[in-house]
């Protein structure tokens, strides 16, 4: 069951289920987005090369631009799951939409 659902996460799906992920894996403290890179299907297993990412930063003190100058806070996070679409990897990976 798990293989035939696991042929059907699509390329797409991982730098936003990974995205995802980094918040629930932090315990909602920082997301990891923004995420560029490059596809490798020619490893094996294929993988990502992600670079430039921008993390956002839940700063309990209210501290801003932690992690940089696009780090937007909380903002930034509630941005991301605006527009955020869990898709077939977050419902393997166990994370579910954040309200």
């Amino acid at each position: 069951m798990v293989e035939n659902s696991v042929n059907e996460v699509l390329d797409s799906d991982i730098p936003q289920a990974f995205s995802h992920y980094s918040y629930t894996w932090s315990k909602r403290k920082l997301l990891i987005c923004d995420l560029q890179g490059v596809y490798n299907s020619k490893k094996n297993p294929p993988e990502f090369l992600f670079t430039d990412p921008c993390i956002h930063y839940n700063s309990v003190s209210g501290r801003k631009h932690v992690h940089g100058k696009t780090d937007k806070g909380y903002r930034g996070i509630q941005d991301f799951f605006k527009t955020h679409k869990c898709n077939k990897l977050c419902e393997l990976l166990g994370i579910s939409i954040v309200k």
